[in-house]
């Protein structure tokens, strides 16, 4: 697991900072967390789905809920992560029954911040 974006998604779930607003984006996340990754190469893009993944599997594991909801597409309305993170959800069994993706996020990010508060 990486260590340096774990912290990094605790920070924000904490809204400390220039978090205010509790999420950050992938983009913020790569350059903050020195990760040198280019979105636009899909060899990059399967690193931060990896990496967010492993976050995911580990709180799930420690019955928290999923980091990686504090982590955004830049420019999205309403704010929301990428497709990946609803892929992980429902394969780690986070999603409950009938919930549409948006319920599933807004639940997730309100309950990150409620955890890490």
């Amino acid at each position: 697991m990486n260590k340096k974006v774990y912290e990094k998604l605790i920070e924000v779930a904490k809204k400390q900072g220039k978090y205010k607003k509790g999420v950050i984006t992938y983009s913020d996340l790569n350059d903050e967390c020195n990760l040198n990754l280019d979105y636009n190469n899909i060899k990059d893009r399967n690193e931060i789905s990896h990496i967010l993944g492993a976050i995911a599997r580990y709180e799930t594991k420690h019955n928290r809920p999923l980091l990686s909801a504090l982590v955004v597409l830049k420019g999205s309305v309403p704010l929301k992560p990428a497709y990946g993170f609803f892929s992980y959800a429902d394969e780690l069994g986070v999603r409950n029954k009938g919930e549409k993706d948006l319920e599933l996020y807004y639940r997730q990010l309100k309950k990150c911040w409620e955890t890490w508060k």
